[in-house]
């Protein structure tokens, strides 16, 4: 190479090694340190300590009313949130586990329930859940191998009265897909055979075919971590996102399956891979056609802020980190020790990525602007 082409080519490379550098550092450091030293109220976030990890979004007010209700002994108020939701299986679920969460501390409430209406499918499906609560809350956190023989046996005993208790809700209500989410969701723990858990879906996909709670259960039972592998967690988010009607939040379960396969790896933030350009087109999409307040778009949006973050969309992620804050109770966040810590390392990686401050947020389309 000619001596003056030389000189060009070292004068041109050595700033961009120099930005290279400089750059990887930064994203060593957010990585490392989150948003420590960062002023996030810059970019519209909110200050670490503001943020709370007790819940993913926030919870409807007719649904936090009822929660209080059944916490004070009055079941009503639930009973007739449930009663109103008719067929709109995922709102149905959303309310029914609100209210199911509620009888681990106090269940006055459910056993007055079930004693004026012993018939009532919806107390029986209340029941089920709640009992698939008090197995996992038995179990712990942690995997199995770290857990003590007495709480694993514990665990497996409420799954079976958990899944006892969800057959008899069904056999109350034929149609209603509620109690075979319970029963999917024991069926994982109980560790149930392949060919067990595909009748027990095929029954509930017979009611429900594009439940949203529903598959995400099922995603966790095709996982490694539980009765599967990754590629059969990756074969059933694909094909359930592909079969599903345009503008579906099941779009979301690819994005799924891939955080799960981060759980393999050390990496302090759970991001793994890179998706699609189509992934994420699907789940922006969904995103912009349901409602800001319903309760499946907070879930799928702390998932998406996360792959955006990864694919290097820095502005878009914050835009969504904007909107998600302060809950930053989801997935892939609570998949750790800390989600607060997870949370703010990848909206740090956000920022730095994003390149520039931004102190107004950009409109994040939902459905009806």
């Amino acid at each position: 190479m000619p001596p003056l082409l030389q000189y060009t080519a070292i004068a041109v490379g050595l700033p961009v090694l120099a930005w290279a550098l400089w750059s990887s550092a930064r994203l060593a450091r957010a990585n490392r340190n989150g948003t420590a030293g960062m002023d996030v109220t810059a970019y519209g976030l909110l200050p670490r300590e503001e943020l709370d990890a007790s819940e993913y979004g926030p919870i409807a007010p007719e649904v936090a009313d009822a929660t209080l209700a059944a916490r004070q002994g009055d079941w009503r108020p639930g009973a007739a949130l449930l009663a109103a939701a008719g067929q709109d299986w995922d709102r149905r679920w959303y309310v029914l586990t609100r209210l199911a969460l509620v009888a681990p501390e106090e269940d006055a409430w459910l056993s007055a329930w079930r004693a004026e209406r012993p018939g009532d499918p919806d107390a029986a499906a209340v029941h089920a859940q709640a009992l698939l609560y008090l197995a996992w809350h038995a179990r712990g956190e942690g995997y199995a191998e770290n857990t003590p023989a007495d709480r694993l046996a514990r665990f497996k005993q409420l799954l079976q009265a958990a899944f006892e208790e969800a057959r008899s809700a069904a056999a109350l209500a034929p149609h209603d897909p509620s109690p075979w989410v319970t029963m999917v969701t024991a069926a994982r723990g109980l560790v149930l055979p392949h060919e067990e858990f595909r009748r027990i879906w095929s029954e509930l996909t017979a009611r429900a075919p594009h439940h949203f709670y529903a598959h995400l259960n099922a995603l966790q039972y095709w996982c490694a971590k539980w009765c599967g592998s990754d590629r059969l967690a990756h074969r059933f988010a694909q094909e359930a996102a592909a079969s599903a009607p345009p503008q579906s939040l099941l779009s979301v379960l690819p994005l799924e399956a891939a955080f799960e396969r981060a759980l393999q790896g050390s990496g302090a933030v759970p991001l793994a891979g890179r998706h699609p350009k189509s992934e994420l087109d699907a789940v922006r999409a969904a995103l912009a056609a349901v409602p800001a307040d319903d309760p499946r778009s907070r879930l799928v949006r702390h998932r998406l802020a996360a792959a955006l973050t990864l694919a290097g969309k820095g502005a878009e992620a914050l835009d969504h980190f904007r909107v998600l804050e302060p809950w930053v109770g989801g997935e892939p966040w609570s998949y750790h020790g800390n989600p607060v810590a997870m949370y703010d390392r990848a909206r740090a990686l956000a920022i730095v990525k994003a390149g520039k401050r931004r102190t107004k947020a950009a409109p994040v389309p939902t459905a009806g602007s």
